[in-house]
C-alpha cells in the first residue's frame, strides 16, 4: 500500500507535469500530508476508544493523502475530488496505491464525497461541468460511511502548520461569504450555504467518535466501507 512519501511524490509528479493549475503548487505535496497525518491521528484515537472498530488506520490515512489529487489535473477546481477518484481508479493499481482493484476502487470512493461535491453537483452553476462526469449516482457524493466521513473532516481541520477547529473554521468561512456581497451570487457562496449545515453535522459527529462519545448503536448507524 502506498505511504505518505508516496503520495506526496505522485503529487509532486502531476504538479511538474499540469504547470499553472494550483496557486501555491509548492505548497500542494505538504498539504496531503498534513491530511494524511489528521486522518491518521484521527483513526488511532478512535481505535484506543473502540479497539474492536473495523478501521484500518493506513487505509484512511492513505486515502486522506490522496483527497485532493485531482487538484492539479485542471485549473477549475470543480469537481476535483472526482477527477481524483477517477485517477486513483485508472493509474492507484500500477502506481502501488493498493494490492487489488477492490481495494484501489474503495480508497478512491473514500476521496469522492471529501469537501462540497454533493452541493456542487446540485448547484444551477456546475450543470456543464457535470458532463464530464455523467452518468453517476448522487448517492456516491455524499459520505456514508465512518471511512469518508473522517476523510472529509480530515481536510476540514487541516490549515496552515497543523490541526485546527473545524467548527470555527466553518463558521468564520460562512461569515466571510455572507458580509463579502461580490460572493452574493456567486457558485462558491451558494454551495458553501447550501452545505453548512451538512459539514456541521459531519464534524460533530467524527469529533464525537474520535472522543469516545457514542455508543456502540451510535457507530453502527453509519457502518464502514
Amino acid at each position: 500500500m502506498m505511504d505518505k512519501t508516496g503520495v506526496q511524490e505522485w503529487a509532486r509528479e502531476l504538479v511538474e507535469a499540469n504547470p499553472g493549475s494550483l496557486h501555491e503548487p509548492d505548497n500542494f505535496p505538504a498539504h496531503l500530508g498534513q491530511v494524511y497525518d489528521i486522518a491518521e491521528e484521527i483513526v488511532r484515537n478512535v481505535r484506543s476508544n473502540y479497539p474492536n472498530i473495523p478501521l484500518d488506520v493506513e487505509e484512511i490515512a492513505l486515502a486522506a493523502g490522496l483527497h485532493d489529487i485531482g487538484r492539479p489535473l485542471q485549473k477549475d477546481q470543480v469537481f476535483h475530488e472526482l477527477r481524483g477518484a477517477r485517477l486513483i481508479v485508472q493509474e492507484g493499481f500500477e502506481r502501488g496505491v493498493a494490492d487489488s482493484m477492490e481495494d484501489v476502487y474503495r480508497i478512491a470512493q473514500m476521496v469522492v464525497p471529501h469537501g462540497s461535491t454533493f452541493a456542487y453537483w446540485n448547484d444551477h452553476g456546475c450543470a456543464e461541468k457535470r458532463k464530464e462526469f455523467e452518468p453517476l449516482d448522487p448517492c456516491l457524493l455524499l459520505p456514508r460511511s465512518w471511512q469518508e466521513a473522517i476523510v472529509a473532516y480530515a481536510d476540514m481541520a487541516s490549515f496552515g502548520n497543523g490541526r485546527i477547529e473545524v467548527k470555527d473554521r466553518l463558521q468564520k468561512t460562512l461569515q466571510r461569504y455572507e458580509e463579502d456581497t461580490t460572493y452574493e451570487d456567486s457558485v462558491i457562496a451558494r454551495v458553501m450555504r447550501a452545505d453548512f449545515d451538512r459539514q456541521m453535522i459531519l464534524t460533530e459527529r467524527v469529533e464525537a467518535l474520535e472522543q469516545g462519545k457514542l455508543s456502540e448503536q451510535d457507530i453502527i448507524r453509519y457502518g464502514f466501507l
